[in-house]
């Protein structure tokens, strides 16, 4: 899938970008383009690309130049650092044919992030929007308990597509963060798009057997609230943990968290 996680100035969004990228399969090849080097992946087949300034246009390397040489290098995923321009427009062809997109974006909703998209200087097609499957919407808010200031996922929206007779995007937003409880809400049992229209029959699950998908949902998300018990939150321990589960199955690393033993 390809998700954009979007917000303001320091809202945290290369931070989620980086956590989100350990669940990247670990054999996986994943290329990287950004104007500064932020994201560091612990995968064995990750490409580093960087911009670089020059004094002509001959030594001159942008993100648009990196973004449309990754493409012949067929990466697994595509991670941008922060897309601002026409190497949006790349990016969304980039989708088109199959490689999914990882990348930060300035909005504070999913409807800014659409507008700026569909706009100058990017220019996406409204109907290609659908190519974008997850927009991640955070932001720096006040801790109703502490009080002090602090990063929040405000919700993760799952991209339906454009309706050209009404002229209106539809989306749904799968999770919310509840600023009172400062807590979040899950709202996606039963009602999410990617997971039955998409992943569903990607994985072989027929329509009448859908549960299975939620009961996969619900398996990672114990193994991931395990993790958060046994304290298990360094980066590069966590992707220890995932590289030992994709190598020897969920069900194995369940059982050694269940004890309170670290996967290994």
């Amino acid at each position: 899938m390809s998700a954009f996680v979007s917000g303001e100035t320091a809202s945290g969004k290369t931070t989620t970008l980086k956590a989100i990228c350990v669940f990247i399969d670990p054999k996986a090849k994943v290329v990287s383009i950004e104007d500064t080097p932020e994201v560091v992946l612990p995968h064995e087949n990750w490409v580093s690309e960087v911009t670089r300034e020059g004094e002509d246009a001959s030594s001159k390397i942008d993100l648009f130049t990196l973004l449309k040489a990754a493409l012949r290098q067929r990466p697994n995923y595509i991670i941008v650092g922060e897309i601002r321009g026409a190497e949006g427009n790349v990016a969304f062809q980039a989708m088109q044919t199959g490689h999914p997109v990882l990348a930060t974006f300035h909005a504070a909703s999913v409807e800014k992030l659409i507008q700026r998209l569909t706009g100058d200087p990017i220019n996406v097609p409204k109907t290609y929007i659908d190519n974008l499957n997850i927009v991640i919407i955070q932001s720096a808010v006040r801790n109703p308990v502490t009080g002090r200031l602090d990063r929040r996922v405000l919700s993760v929206n799952e991209i339906v597509g454009y309706d050209p007779v009404e002229n209106r995007f539809d989306y749904i937003e799968i999770f919310s963060w509840d600023p009172i409880t400062d807590t979040f809400i899950y709202r996606g049992i039963g009602s999410s798009y990617l997971l039955e229209q998409k992943i569903a029959p990607r994985r072989g699950i027929p329509r009448k057997q859908i549960k299975r998908i939620y009961e996969e949902l619900e398996t990672r998300r114990e193994f991931i609230e395990l993790m958060v018990k046994l304290k298990i939150f360094n980066y590069w321990d966590v992707w220890k943990v995932i590289k030992i589960v994709n190598q020897k199955g969920i069900e194995f690393g369940l059982r050694k968290l269940r004890r309170g033993e670290i996967p290994s």
